[in-house]
Parts: structure tokens; C-alpha cells; sequence
């Protein structure tokens, strides 16, 4: 495992690299976490593949990468991947064109000054899924496959308890103006949140409050009939966060995809049921393709 960093939109940007495969797999991150979480995930699918590479960046606002300094959009975390997988995936440096020339040389005496831009697998949990599926719209020739686990995006109207809190808060912020009242407010808002389930959004800081909010306005179901790679969606039969039904939609919505569930898992399955997300991950890989109509 390698441990770098790079400059996107002038941002420091933490990533990680592990394997030594050919075939690149950049792993988009959920809310909350970093590319940390991933990692005994990635070693596992590298276990029973070493054709593979992964890629694994703190998001911006991330564990190690810097936080936005604006107020971020979705697109943003598109054209962030987008440079990402430019410059740190795709991009060549003089030492690694000087070994693979001299391995080509080594394999058939030939020798390649030509310079490829690969394709990626790119893998997305969560949140990272929001950004997987705009970007698979948005630019479809630089991903070989798609894989979406427990992927955001499909938006639901507001469930009781969900709108009794937003009462509630309402009220609160009225009540809260009153002198007397004014030094409870931050506790009581993060009650408020828990309550609703709103956990990441409680822990987040105010420039992340605000990005998060900016993610949640956008329903993406509308894009996912526009998606024409090959998909694979592998979701936690008990995901209570972006439940398997959103799964089955995107199954629905998006052509020729293959849909795994994985018993008794919730919204952590990638990484709390490695071994057996790393089944599913390969199986669908070998049988996720398109057909041409």
C-alpha cells in the first residue's frame, strides 16, 4: 500500500494505492468515512485477483484531503473525479513510461512510445455513489464498469418521524431566538438530527452541513436510464439507509445491470462483510456487459 498526494482544483488531496494489476479501480468513499475504511476490502479482492489496482482518494471535506473552500455541488465531486482519474490514474510519469517500455522490450523486443488512457472499474459506496452515477452519465467512455454499493441518490419523501422533527425544528428555531433559550440550541438541534436519523449531518462542520445539503436536493433516478455502462449494484438485504429498494430501482432503471444481495448485511456490507462483497464484486464483474440493441 502506498500512501500519496496530490493538487485537485486547489485542493491537497490524500489518496491511497494498492496492487499491482493493470486494471484500475477507483474507490469512491461514503459520507463520513475515508479511504481508510476500505482498505481490508480492497486487500481482499486482491486476494483472489492481482490483475487489479485500486485507487482510493479522501473526498474533499475527507479524512486527509483538504475541505472545499466553497460551498460544493455534486458537480464538483464530478469534475474532482474527473481530474482525479486524469492525473493520478491515467497519467504516466517518466519513471513508470521508462519500466513499462523496458518490460515490453524484455516481453517481445519490441518497443512503445504509445501512451493509453485506461479505463477504470470505478467502485462507489454511499454518498460515493451520488458522484459514481453523474459521472457515468457525464462521461461514460472513461469507466469499463460500473459498481454501486449501497449507492445514494434515489430520493423519498419525508417519513413521519422525519417530518415531526422538521416541525419540531421549525418551532425550535422560533423558541430559540429568546435569550433564555439561545445557549441550548446547538445540543438541541443535535437531538433533533439523531432523532431523524441525520447522523452524518449532526457530526458534520457547517461548510459540510451545507455540501451535504447541496447532494441531498439532487434526485438522480431520472439519470439512471441514461447510464449505459456496465453496471453492477451489490446492496445489503437489511441497508436501512439507502434500503434495498433503491437497489432494486436502479436495477430496474438501469440496462442489462446485475443485482447481488448480500444476506443479513447492512449499509456498511462493503467493508463489515469483505469476503463476501468481494465474492459478489468478481461474479459481477464477469457477467455485468451491455447489449447493443
Amino acid at each position: 500500500m502506498q500512501e500519496k498526494q496530490i493538487k485537485i482544483k486547489e485542493l491537497a488531496v490524500n489518496y491511497k494505492t494498492i496492487g499491482d494489476g493493470k486494471v484500475p479501480i477507483v474507490l469512491l468513499h461514503g459520507w463520513g468515512v475515508s479511504s481508510d475504511k476500505y482498505m481490508a476490502t480492497a486487500e481482499t479482492i486482491l486476494k483472489d485477483n492481482s490483475d487489479f489496482k485500486f485507487y482510493i482518494p479522501d473526498l474533499p471535506g475527507f479524512g486527509k484531503s483538504e475541505e472545499p473552500t466553497e460551498d460544493w455541488k455534486l458537480n464538483d465531486y464530478v469534475d474532482f473525479t474527473k481530474e482525479f482519474i486524469k492525473n493520478a490514474v491515467q497519467r504516466t510519469t517518466g519513471f513508470e513510461l521508462v519500466k513499462n517500455i523496458l518490460k515490453q522490450a524484455a516481453q517481445d523486443g519490441s518497443v512503445t512510445l504509445r501512451r493509453e488512457n485506461k479505463k477504470v472499474i470505478l467502485l462507489a459506496h454511499s454518498f460515493g455513489g451520488r458522484v459514481a452515477i453523474k459521472y457515468a452519465v457525464k462521461y461514460p467512455n472513461d469507466i469499463e464498469k460500473l459498481v454501486l454499493t449501497g449507492a445514494a441518490g434515489v430520493r423519498h419523501p419525508l417519513g413521519k418521524k422525519q417530518k415531526i422533527v422538521f416541525v419540531a425544528a421549525k418551532i425550535g428555531g422560533l423558541l430559540f431566538r429568546l435569550p433564555l433559550f439561545g445557549k441550548f440550541e446547538r445540543y438541541a438541534k443535535k437531538i433533533l438530527y439523531m432523532i431523524a436519523r441525520e447522523k452524518d449531518y449532526a457530526d458534520a462542520d457547517p461548510r459540510m452541513k451545507e455540501v451535504m445539503k447541496n447532494a441531498l436536493k439532487e434526485d438522480l433516478s431520472p439519470l439512471l436510464e441514461k447510464i449505459t455502462v456496465p453496471t453492477v449494484l451489490i446492496w445489503g438485504e437489511n441497508d436501512h439507509s439507502t434500503p434495498l429498494a433503491d437497489g432494486e430501482i436502479m436495477h430496474e432503471k438501469i440496462a442489462d445491470s446485475k443485482l447481488f444481495i448480500i444476506k443479513e448485511a447492512n449499509h456498511s456490507a462493503v467493508y463489515n462483510n469483505a469476503e463476501e462483497f468481494a465474492k459478489k464484486f468478481e461474479k459481477g464483474l464477469k457477467e455485468a456487459t451491455i447489449t447493443l440493441l
